[in-house]
C-alpha cells in the first residue's frame, strides 16, 4: 500500500483525491492547515474503514512542512506519493496588485510546493520509488488578461515541475502536471481581490466574472481531478501534462492555433457580447456559450 501525502485536503480537489485515494488502496495523509476541517474526512475514513489521517501543514511554513514529513516518515517508514494541491486565486490587472499580494500567491502557489517536493525528494531519489503531482492549471499554460498573478505563479510552478521531470527521471520518480480549468471548488472565495468599477481595467474583471460563471453552470468537478491524479500516478504509460476540463482543452487549442499578436487581441476595447462572440470565433465555444 503506497503511502500518498496530500496538501490542501480541506475542501475541493484535495478532499475529493484523499477520499478517492483512500478508496484505491492508499495509505493518506490528508494534510492542511487547521486540522479541525478534516473531522468529515475521518468520519468519512471511519464508516468506510480507510486508511486516512489528518495532519496539520501550512505549506507557507518551512518548519510546519518539515514536521509533517517528519511525522508521516516516523509513522509509517516512508511517502511514496506527493500531491501538491494546496493553492490560492488571484485575479486582478498587473498594476493595481500589491507586490504583497503577488509574494503571498507565489509564497502558497510556487514556494510552498518547492518546500514539500524538497523534502520528499531525497528518500524517493535514494529508494528509486515515488511519485510527485502537482496540481496546476491551465492558467499556466494560457495567460489571460485579470489573471497576471495567478497565471505567473501557475506557469511558474509548471516549468520548474518540467524541469524536475527531467531531473529525477532517471531515479524512478514520476512527474505529473495536473492542468484544470474550471473547477467547482472554493478557490474561487479565496485570494481575490473584489473588481474595482473604477478601475481602468474593469472590463477585464466584468469578463472574467461572466467567464466563470458561465462555465459554473456546468461545471468539471473536483472527482474527475481526483480520478486523473490517481491515473498519472498508477497508469503503465505515464505523462507528463494531464488537461482537466473541456474548456482547459479548447483554451489550449485556441491558443496554440493563435499568434502572439491575436492572442493579446482580445484585450482590446470591446463590449461583453463582442468579447463572447469574439471567443467562439478564436474556437473556445466551449468556453463561453450562448
Amino acid at each position: 500500500m503506497d503511502v500518498a501525502l496530500v496538501t490542501g485536503s480541506s475542501t475541493g480537489i484535495g478532499e475529493s483525491t484523499v477520499l478517492h485515494l483512500a478508496r484505491n488502496n492508499f495509505h493518506v495523509f490528508a494534510t492542511m492547515r487547521n486540522p479541525d476541517a478534516g473531522t468529515g474526512l475521518l468520519e468519512t475514513a471511519k464508516s468506510e474503514g480507510l486508511s486516512l489521517e489528518v495532519l496539520a501543514l501550512d505549506v507557507n511554513d518551512a518548519e510546519s512542512c518539515s514536521a509533517c514529513v517528519n511525522e508521516i516518515v516516523s509513522r509509517v517508514g516512508r511517502i511514496d506519493v506527493l500531491i501538491n494541491n494546496a493553492g490560492i486565486g488571484s485575479g486582478g490587472a498587473l498594476e493595481e496588485a500589491s507586490l504583497e499580494h503577488i509574494k503571498d500567491v507565489f509564497e502558497t502557489n510556487v514556494f510552498g510546493a518547492v518546500r514539500m517536493m524538497q523534502l520528499v525528494l531525497p528518500s524517493m531519489r535514494e529508494r528509486h520509488h515515488g511519485a510527485i503531482v502537482n496540481v496546476t492549471s491551465v492558467a499556466g499554460r494560457v495567460a489571460n488578461p485579470n489573471m497576471s498573478t495567478y497565471s505567473g505563479s501557475k506557469f511558474a510552478l509548471d516549468v520548474m515541475t518540467e524541469s524536475l521531470a527531467a531531473e529525477v527521471v532517471r531515479f524512478g520518480i514520476r512527474v505529473a502536471l495536473i492542468e484544470p480549468g474550471v473547477i467547482q471548488t472554493p478557490i474561487f472565495s479565496k485570494g481575490s481581490n473584489p473588481p474595482n468599477p473604477e478601475s481602468p481595467y474593469h472590463e477585464f474583471a466584468e469578463r472574467a466574472g461572466y467567464w466563470f460563471g458561465v462555465r459554473l453552470e456546468k461545471p468539471t468537478y473536483p472527482q474527475e481531478v481526483a480520478e486523473l491524479i490517481e491515473y498519472a500516478i498508477v497508469t503503465d504509460q505515464p505523462k507528463l501534462r494531464y488537461l482537466v476540463g473541456p474548456d482547459a482543452f479548447s483554451m489550449v487549442a485556441a491558443r496554440e492555433s493563435l499568434t502572439d499578436e491575436e492572442w493579446m487581441d482580445t484585450g482590446r476595447e470591446m463590449t461583453l457580447e463582442e468579447y463572447a462572440r469574439l471567443l467562439r470565433e478564436r474556437g473556445i465555444s466551449s468556453y463561453l456559450t450562448e
